[in-house]
């Protein structure tokens, strides 16, 4: 594409542009685009943060202990001293969940205990423990919690953020569109200077031909010529203006300052581009309401603040937490023969007992010794100046978010209806610009005739070619005019995009 480009440009070709596709190329090339993206990133990246508080965590922890401890009996211990080793292995899940503020705990942990206590009838003995909790708010935190009520406003922030970047490509597209009308009118002004140039040339080439046939006077070649010469500097001027108009139009398009757009030749296709039939201002107001992405990012970020507000209200409420664990146990060693105490009376640590991990792990997983346990806690404060204080400042962050929403609408709707005034302003501006530059173009025609035959002078010569210079730059700037109120129509009532088929990624 590019080579094909740089060989028409090598061949004096000119590569022909419609307004369609300059908006799509500055959509997908424009650093101004590539910065506005970056927002969306933060925002997709803090949303995926706010969802890891609800990402489980494994923990692990190893520990090994050695204790010498005097003893002052010898039930405790042999020689005034008791010595203990242990080996302590603990693996936890912790996981907050996603509905009531529940929160869930798993921890297995297994303990490996030998001792110089004479009197013990497992040594060593292994003591694995197998606990469960689940956690649940009551009454504070229960609706909302801070996890939950960050998750939810990081949800609105990432379409809030898309919108945002909508209304960004809609701005960009808008100026775009603008730029490209602005180059247009340039040309069409060029033209009409060649035009007058052309008139002028004629003129000369006439009043040149009378003076040799003795019809006119010599002095009217200063005349003559002092008109082509004024048409010709205009000329100039305007070719400048357009070309300036190109270079303010690949700005927009390019996306650095080493682009191969900067040396394209380039014409444009489009001349006008008509607004959907029957439409009017209510309606367009209405449309407007209802798709511009500005208004759709106030409504999520209100949205989040009163997520916000949700959370401080609970802040208020008294904590009632209730808990439920249940704990599973074993134990099992290697036997330490103990004899017996009285008769028939053993104190071997019984049969059940004696073995390895196996043995006491399959008394855990059996649940043959289980503990379960439930609480309710419950916290009253008495004085809560904290939340309330917290919950006030909400509030009037949540009326002023929607203040400014509301305001938004209405700034929404007077754009519209101004650009609406504007356009079918422009319209009977347009209408009066054509007939005067027909007429003046008559005129001009009809003066050219009776001076070719000697019946005309420069000076009324002069003054029609002024009265359609004049009639032409005014129907430029009347068509120019017509554009821009339709581009800003359409950037008002949000239609761009859906103008030029371009969908936002």
């Amino acid at each position: 594409m590019i080579l094909s480009l740089l060989l028409a440009f090598a061949a004096g070709e000119a590569q022909p542009l419609t307004v369609a596709e300059a908006v799509a190329r500055a959509i997908e090339k424009n650093p101004e685009m590539m910065a506005e993206r970056t927002g969306k990133e933060a925002a997709a990246a803090a949303l995926l943060g706010a969802k890891g508080a609800f990402d489980p965590v494994l923990g692990f922890r190893l520990a090994q202990r050695t204790a010498t401890t005097p003893a002052t009996s010898i039930l405790q211990g042999v020689n005034g001293r008791l010595d203990e080793r242990t080996s302590a292995q603990a693996t936890t899940l912790r996981q907050r969940l996603p509905w009531w503020g529940m929160r869930f705990e798993n921890q297995v942990e297994n303990n490996r205990v030998s001792t110089s206590s004479p009197f013990t009838s497992l040594n060593p003995y292994y003591a694995p423990v197998w606990r469960t909790t689940l956690a649940v708010p009551i009454w504070r935190y229960r609706k909302t919690d801070d996890a939950r009520t960050n998750l939810k406003v990081r949800r609105a922030n990432q379409q809030a953020a898309s919108e945002e970047f909508q209304a960004r490509v809609l701005d960009l597209a808008a100026r775009v569109e603008a730029a490209y009308w602005m180059w247009v009118a340039a040309l069409e002004a060029d033209a009409a200077a060649g035009e007058s140039v052309r008139y002028a040339r004629e003129a000369l080439e006439s009043t040149q031909r009378l003076v040799r046939a003795g019809e006119q006077a010599d002095n009217e070649l200063a005349g003559a010529r002092g008109l082509l010469r004024r048409a010709e500097e205009q000329g100039a001027q305007l070719a400048g203006q357009a070309r300036e108009a190109e270079q303010q139009l690949k700005a927009l398009l390019a996306s650095d300052g080493t682009d191969p757009l900067w040396e394209q030749v380039w014409k444009p296709v489009d001349t006008s581009l008509a607004l959907p039939a029957a439409a009017t201002a209510a309606e367009l107001s209405q449309r407007a309401l209802e798709r511009r992405p500005e208004l759709a990012a106030a409504a999520l970020r209100l949205k989040a603040e009163r997520e916000n507000t949700k959370l401080a209200a609970e802040g208020r409420k008294p904590a009632v937490d209730f808990s439920v664990t249940r704990t599973a146990q074993g134990l099992a060693g290697r036997s330490v023969p103990q004899g017996t105490l009285f008769p028939g009376f053993s104190l071997d640590a019984p049969p059940q007992l004696i073995g390895g991990y196996g043995r006491a792990y399959s008394q855990v997983w059996r649940n043959l010794y289980p503990t379960y346990e439930a609480s309710l806690t419950i916290e009253l404060p008495l004085r809560n100046r904290e939340a309330e204080g917290r919950l006030g400042e909400q509030r009037a962050m949540e009326r002023r978010a929607e203040a400014q929403t509301r305001q938004l609408a209405v700034q929404t709707t007077l754009g519209v209806r101004r650009a609406w005034e504007a356009y079918v302003a422009a319209q009977a501006r347009i209408r009066a610009a054509e007939d005067g530059e027909a007429a003046s173009r008559e005129r001009l025609e009809s003066e050219l005739r009776l001076y070719r035959e000697g019946q005309s002078n420069n000076l009324n010569l002069n003054v029609r070619q002024s009265e359609r210079t004049e009639s032409q730059q005014s129907l430029v700037n009347a068509r120019r005019s017509l554009n821009l109120a339709s581009a800003e129509l359409r950037r008002a009532a949000a239609l761009t995009l859906e103008t030029f088929s371009i969908k936002v990624e």
